[in-house]
């Protein structure tokens, strides 16, 4: 089956789940994106939906404040965009390579915070749906938590930050801690947002925005569709 139509398949399976058939027109992004030598870190882009990354180019501003859950080409493509970024990640190496990448930027202010998996659990049995558990859906962290890499972004101020990206460990807990520190008007970008236990018991905090996009689309570097739901806060 040629790309095409593969990618056409997949948004006709998903229009339930808020596919649209006019994001076909994402097809020789898509395209380009799965060639080999195509990856977040070259293209400085985040992992994100195509229509994610169109409605970025023309939100995000020079001046903007951003945190986020998980670092890499995100993290170069808001230095290009935006006026200061903090990142927390919790993956060891990835961290020390994306400091070595960092250092060799010559303009933008950047703070990156390694904050590791914890050992034990906070609960008997803890549930990723649950934001007092810090707990990953991955069984790659089966009997560990993440409370100090969620909690890493009380270290700053309410509404301190203009942008916030959820794309790393923990997301039903960074989504709890994330809506404070926005600032009114405030953008939440959360990845992967089609698995419902990261906003089926945050209903309370997220009742405070308004969601600018949804639904399943295209996404950069990866044959299969995803959700990146983006939120305003009030």
């Amino acid at each position: 089956m040629s790309g095409f139509l593969y990618l056409l398949r997949q948004l006709k399976w998903a229009r339930s789940r808020g596919a649209r058939l006019s994001d076909i027109r994402y097809y020789p992004r898509w395209k380009r994106g799965l060639q080999e030598g195509s990856s977040s870190m070259t293209d400085r882009s985040p992992w994100l939906t195509f229509p994610a990354l169109d409605l970025l180019g023309d939100l995000v501003k020079p001046t903007d404040r951003v945190f986020e859950y998980g670092g890499g080409g995100s993290t170069l493509y808001w230095m290009d965009h935006a006026a200061e970024v903090v990142t927390a990640e919790h993956h060891p190496e990835w961290f020390v390579a994306l400091e070595k990448k960092m250092a060799a930027e010559r303009e933008g202010a950047w703070t990156g915070h390694h904050i590791a998996a914890q050992s034990g659990t906070l609960v008997a049995s803890p549930d990723p749906a649950d934001p007092a558990h810090y707990a990953s859906s991955d069984p790659a962290y089966a009997g560990e938590h993440f409370r100090d890499y969620v909690q890493c972004i009380d270290r700053y101020a309410d509404k301190s930050f203009d942008i916030v990206l959820v794309d790393g460990r923990a997301r039903t807990s960074c989504v709890r801690h994330a809506i404070p520190k926005l600032k009114q008007g405030g953008l939440l970008i959360l990845d992967n947002a089609e698995r419902e236990h990261y906003t089926i018991r945050n209903a309370d905090v997220l009742a405070k925005c308004t969601i600018l996009l949804s639904g399943m689309a295209p996404v950069i570097y990866d044959r299969d569709l995803s959700e990146t739901r983006i939120y305003r806060k009030r």
